[in-house]
């Protein structure tokens, strides 16, 4: 069975926007939403929801949204969040833009808030298009505002999201999950708590 790749590497990347005839890996991002949506997991509102990001290193991150069935909605995984744990699990502390298939909820909004660079973060919406073949993104700060994040409570010296938290076990703990999931033949019996 194929799993998904969730990460391009910045090479990568590259090669793949300028066999698309594209300028920039950033303009990459938006032409990655589709597929990328076939790798949600909404059993339960079957809303597929897709979030496809540029790291400060050039590396291109996939999210996507995860619902458990029997659980009530807001247990889901939304995409962006998927998208940022794939980047702080890959050891990549910013995110400079990303695309999304659909405008953010009102708690993604937040989520994304807590980003340090959030104030110079861009986004492209594919959804509000409507068949413009420009791509283009415009401030996340847009979409949000009157912000109230981490910044009007903590110190600026104070650890925001993606940044170093002393979260080594947390990491090595995500990454041996995530590899377990990606690799069925290699769990093991036994509970994990996470």
């Amino acid at each position: 069975m194929d799993y998904p790749k969730f990460v391009l590497e910045a090479s990568e990347a590259e090669l793949m926007a300028q066999s698309f005839g594209l300028p920039s890996t950033l303009q990459l991002l938006p032409t990655l939403i589709e597929p990328a949506k076939n790798h949600a997991c909404p059993p339960i509102s079957n809303f597929h929801v897709s979030a496809v990001g540029l790291g400060s290193d050039g590396r291109v991150f996939l999210g996507v949204n995860l619902e458990f069935p029997d659980l009530p909605l807001h247990h889901t995984v939304h995409a962006k969040q998927f998208l940022l744990l794939n980047l702080a699990v890959h050891n990549c502390s910013r995110l400079v833009a990303f695309a999304v298939s659909a405008a953010p909820c009102g708690h993604c909004r937040q989520f994304l808030q807590e980003l340090r660079n959030s104030s110079t973060l861009q986004i492209h919406i594919t959804s509000l298009q409507n068949n413009n073949p420009d791509i283009t993104f415009k401030p996340f700060a847009e979409l949000f505002p009157y912000p109230f994040g981490p910044l009007d409570l903590l110190d600026e010296e104070t650890p925001l999201l993606l940044e170093h938290h002393h979260n080594s076990l947390f990491l090595s703990i995500v990454r041996k999950l995530t590899l377990d999931l990606t690799q069925p033949q290699k769990l093991v019996n036994g509970v994990r708590i996470v």
